[in-house]
């Protein structure tokens, strides 16, 4: 009588186990996901991933946790797209550098003409809806959580720079070729490297400045670095955020799946208001440490605006030549600038 209640117990047990879903046995186990991202620790942009990883913890019971690897510790920053792709971490936080399956969005840190961090992400949201296919493709190799707009960038530099004649001979850091055309067109020699690179180019004098963030000020302690800063934007960069790699996503149960795409809204606003505060405190830094904030005069200013203008419409007669609709695009980022700063 023991022996068969013995059989009927075992029998069950067997039958939880071949007819339960599986991840019903996966409840209590923590899974752990590798995020590497290009930003200092302290600055507001590490702060922001923090504050998103914690969410994801505390939304999942902590059976998801982020481990964060800042400043390039896993990934450099140029290869974080090509790296995540091929799952070398499971997401990743940066801006992307290289052209290579990126035709339209390499250009955006230069043809994003918009003032401020909200304008410029309303404009590339909007650009998302007006071109969804080309928009896509671009990212196709992983899954997008969110995207937005990062704050102008501006013209540092260690030696004098206070008119557009001061830039003449200088060695500028630059971003992108497009950037790179620009700084032609004003005199200087433009020098393409990552920020961190920057750092350490600034430091041995091999570079005299750089087309940066407003925040890379602070977030890079640049006080006593740098001396000059010409506050007229050559454009808000666009797209920085967060994006994963597609298996790594697909390998989670359906309800982790869903912590994180539940999180993707509120950490796009999130961010936005870190970029947003970021141009505050940026400001107070260079105060502090006896930073110029230099504004070109309004005869200047026509010119600067002139040459950037000029150049944008080069990009955009670039990419129709290589089959994007670019002329289009730089028109299309034109009109809703306008049409959000009235």
């Amino acid at each position: 009588m023991k022996n068969s209640k013995m059989v009927i117990f075992i029998s069950l047990v067997l039958l939880l186990v071949v007819f339960l879903p599986l991840n019903v046995f996966s409840q209590g186990k923590s899974i752990e996901l590798r995020l590497a991202h290009m930003f200092p620790v302290g600055a507001s942009s590490h702060k922001h991933i923090e504050q998103w990883a914690n969410k994801i913890a505390a939304d999942s019971n902590g059976r998801l946790t982020i481990r964060i690897f800042p400043v390039g510790t896993l990934i450099a920053p140029p290869e974080m797209y090509p790296s995540l792709a091929k799952g070398v971490a499971d997401l990743g936080f940066a801006f992307r550098y290289k052209p290579e399956g990126y035709g339209i969005g390499v250009t955006f840190p230069f043809i994003m003409g918009a003032p401020d961090t909200v304008t410029a992400t309303r404009v590339f949201d909007d650009l998302w809806k007006k071109f969804p296919k080309q928009m896509a493709e671009e990212w196709k190799e992983v899954k997008i959580l969110y995207l937005t707009a990062s704050m102008p960038q501006y013209l540092i530099a260690r030696k004098t720079l206070r008119r557009l004649e001061d830039i003449k001979g200088l060695q500028m850091r630059v971003p992108s070729r497009e950037m790179g055309d620009v700084m032609k067109d004003l005199g200087a020699t433009p020098v393409y490297m990552s920020t961190p690179d920057f750092m350490i180019g600034i430091e041995k004098g091999t570079v005299d400045g750089a087309v940066l963030i407003f925040e890379a000020i602070p977030d890079n302690k640049l006080g006593g670095r740098i001396k000059y800063v010409i506050t007229d934007s050559l454009g808000v960069p666009t797209p920085v955020g967060v994006f994963m790699n597609k298996d790594s996503f697909n390998s989670l149960p359906a309800d982790l799946q869903k912590v994180i795409e539940n999180s993707c809204e509120w950490g796009k606003e999130d961010m936005i208001r870190y970029w947003s505060a970021g141009y505050e405190n940026a400001k107070k830094y260079c105060q502090t440490e006896g930073i110029e904030l230099i504004s070109l005069s309004p005869e200047e200013r026509t010119q600067f605006n002139t040459i950037i203008e000029r150049n944008r419409d080069k990009v955009g007669a670039d990419l129709d030549a290589k089959g994007y609709p670019g002329t289009e695009i730089v028109r299309f980022i034109r009109e809703r600038a306008a049409h959000y700063a009235r």
